[in-house]
Parts: C-alpha cells; sequence; structure tokens
C-alpha cells in the first residue's frame, strides 16, 4: 500500500490526508506524508474501508487480516521499492523548484543592477565626460599662466640683446672650466643594497678667487668680450640718429643705449688683435693667460669671431624689419 501512496502526487496525498483527518500535512514532505498516511489508513482501516477515495488503496492492498500475514520479505522489498521512489519523486520536486525559482532569482539580481535604456544613452555620457575633462584641463592649463610665460621668453629671446647673451654666457661657460677648477673632497660609498659604486664628490676651489690664476684670464676675457665692445658701441651708437627725425611710431627702429652692430664689429675686431695678432695691451696680460684663455673657449678664439657674426647678422636683419 505504501507503494500506491508513493505513486500518487503530493497534492493527492494531501486530499487523502485531509479526508483521513490528518494534521500538519502541509508542512509534511512527500516521505513523511506517505508513511503518516499509511500508518493512519492502517490504524483506521475499519473506518475508512468504505470511503471510495481509499478504495484502489485497499483494493490493492487487501484487507486487514490478509495485510499482517505478509512476509517480512514483502515489507522489505516494499519499503526498498518506497525508498527508491521517494527519492526519485524528491529529486524530481527539487529540480522543479530549482528551476522554477531560478528565473526569478536572476530577474530579481537584473532587477537591482542599474543598466542604460540605449547605447546612445552610453556614447552621450562618455562625450559629455571628456568634453568636461577637456575643459577642466584648458582652465588649469589658463590658470597656470604657461601660455603667457611661453610667450614672454619668446618676446625675450627674439632680440638682438638675448642673443649677445647666449653667446657670452657659452665663452662665460667655456672659461670656467680653465679658471674655476673643481678639487676632490670626499667619496660618497657603495651601497651593496643597490648595487652602487663609490662616487668621488668634487667641489670649486674658491681658494683661487684670491690668486693671479684665476683673476688673470678672467679680467683678459671681460676686456675683450665686454668692456672694450660696450664701450666702443656706446659712443659709436648709430641708432641715436632716429631720434632727431620725430617722434616715435610703431614701425620705427628700437633705440639702444649701446649700438649691437657697433659692439659685435669691435668685439671681432679685439678678439682677432688679441688672440690672433699677438696685441698684449701694452703688456698687461702674459701670452700664458691669452693661450690659457684661447684654449678654455669652444672652438678658441675662432668660437668667438661665429658668435660676433651671428650678432652683427641678427642686428642687421633686426634694422631691416623695424624699417620696414
Amino acid at each position: 500500500m505504501t507503494t500506491y501512496l508513493s505513486k500518487q502526487k503530493k497534492g493527492d496525498l494531501q486530499d487523502m490526508a485531509k479526508q483521513a483527518g490528518l494534521s500538519g500535512y502541509d508542512d509534511m514532505l512527500k516521505d513523511d506524508l506517505v508513511t503518516a498516511l499509511d500508518e493512519k489508513l492502517r490504524a483506521d482501516s475499519s473506518k475508512f474501508a468504505g470511503n471510495p477515495i481509499f478504495a484502489e488503496f485497499y483494493k490493492r492492498g487487501g484487507s486487514p487480516t490478509a495485510r499482517r500475514r505478509k512476509t517480512i520479505v514483502a515489507k522489505v522489498k516494499d519499503e526498498a521499492a518506497d525508498a527508491v521512489n521517494g527519492a526519485e519523486d524528491a529529486a524530481a520536486d527539487t529540480s522543479t523548484a530549482l528551476a522554477t525559482r531560478t528565473p526569478r532569482a536572476v530577474q530579481r539580481i537584473a532587477e537591482r543592477v542599474p543598466l542604460p535604456p540605449s547605447p546612445k544613452v552610453v556614447s552621450d555620457y562618455i562625450a559629455r565626460s571628456q568634453a568636461s575633462f577637456s575643459t577642466k584641463l584648458s582652465d588649469m592649463y589658463k590658470k597656470s599662466g604657461t601660455t603667457e610665460a611661453i610667450e614672454g621668453v619668446r618676446d625675450t629671446a627674439s632680440t638682438v640683446v638675448a642673443i649677445e647673451v647666449l653667446c657670452n654666457l657659452i665663452e662665460a661657460v667655456g672659461l670656467q672650466t680653465e679658471t674655476f677648477p673643481w678639487r676632490y673632497a670626499f667619496d660618497i660609498p657603495a651601497i651593496p643594497a643597490i648595487k652602487s659604486h663609490a662616487y668621488a664628490v668634487k667641489l670649486p676651489d674658491f681658494f683661487v678667487l684670491v690668486t693671479s690664476f684665476f683673476w688673470a684670464p678672467s679680467t683678459l676675457w671681460l676686456t675683450t668680450s665686454l668692456f672694450v665692445p660696450l664701450l666702443f658701441a656706446y659712443f659709436f651708437n648709430f641708432s641715436l640718429s632716429i631720434r632727431g627725425q620725430g617722434a616715435r611710431t610703431r614701425s620705427s627702429p628700437h633705440v639702444y643705449k649701446f649700438d649691437p652692430l657697433t659692439y659685435n664689429v669691435s668685439k671681432a675686431l679685439v678678439t682677432w688683435l688679441v688672440y690672433s695678432q699677438g696685441f698684449r695691451f701694452n703688456g698687461f696680460w702674459s701670452d700664458e693667460t691669452v693661450a690659457r684663455v684661447d684654449g678654455a673657449l669652444f672652438g678658441g678664439y675662432q668660437g668667438v669671431l661665429i658668435g660676433t657674426a651671428i650678432g652683427a647678422l641678427a642686428s642687421l636683419y633686426e634694422a631691416i624689419l623695424q624699417k620696414h
């Protein structure tokens, strides 16, 4: 009889349990419900034998007297079959429940995730983000004053004075290597952890500032590259002649206190006389000092002549541009 009950659906079993007056059947699993219902119908067979709902149950199982005569082997077989069928039904119920609940769970998760309504919304959002980032970056660049600084540097460098300063700075750097030597001071020890080697640190020898070793070549270079050329450029200043031609306009040439063309011509002439023709300012500087300066300058005195040629061409070009 248990086999008969185990083959029934759970809904039918619940109806039978209701008719049999079995309590708590709603919360029972199918196997528990089959066992409880079987025991109930066996115990009250005289009461439910005439009920048409249980007629099939008693028809397959026979009378209560016949049921008692069943052997132990038959009971074991019946219970084994019940266990197998119950496991199959439980697996089927579990699979059905999972198949029923899984889509609903997925649907709930999908409802929680905010998805864009269309790809166009995503592309518009990306475009707005890029535009906002570009605007902020442009504002930061403007507030930093980088553009004004670059324009200022360009305006300053686009003059003859900037070219002259650059040429003299290159000469001074070359002279420094000869007149201001660097002496060994100490070692930075090696660090095995980073596999570094010992490094010798050198510092400027400031004691040469009180010796002729520094001042003899320095004063010679200052005289030939600055003092004498500036003296000629101040007195032979051709740009001063434009002052008597009326008020200046935006197109009028710029008036320099030191004429740049005269400066470059006089510097080239003095350099050629001192370093090439042996002019020593009446013996004020020795041949050794002149040789030291000539050897320290980049390209020798010929490098100085090239710098003066560049400065002269720049001054002529500037004068032509201002005239037109």
